[in-house]
């Protein structure tokens, strides 16, 4: 069995992290009962299908949101650069001229 491409292991780790955060946040929901949401789920005719639907669809929305972050923190890298990171590409800022108002007074 050959190792799986970078790419595929990189979406992988992040999808991974992002349902391991909504473990902790679903085990978090049941344990701290804001609202008493923790007792309507664990009484529940259909214990404990609830919750592990909603372990599913938010580990589908954090581990999408940790994909789409990572990746979009992904930047070219810089021919200087003598480490491994990768270096983000900020688009200049532009100063705006002072009008010699003062602001907010």
């Amino acid at each position: 069995m050959r190792p799986l491409p970078s790419h595929i292991r990189f979406l992988l780790l992040h999808a991974a992290t992002g349902f391991g955060l909504a473990l902790l946040f679903v085990l978090g929901l049941l344990w701290s009962d804001p609202r008493g949401i923790g007792m309507l789920l664990r009484q529940s005719p259909e214990w404990p299908w609830p919750a592990v639907w909603l372990w599913y669809f938010l580990g589908l929305t954090f581990g999408s949101v940790m994909m789409g972050g990572a990746i979009m923190l992904l930047g070219t890298s810089d021919p200087g650069n003598t480490t491994d990171e990768p270096r983000l590409n900020r688009p200049p800022v532009k100063r705006l001229p002072d009008s010699g108002q003062p602001s907010g007074e």
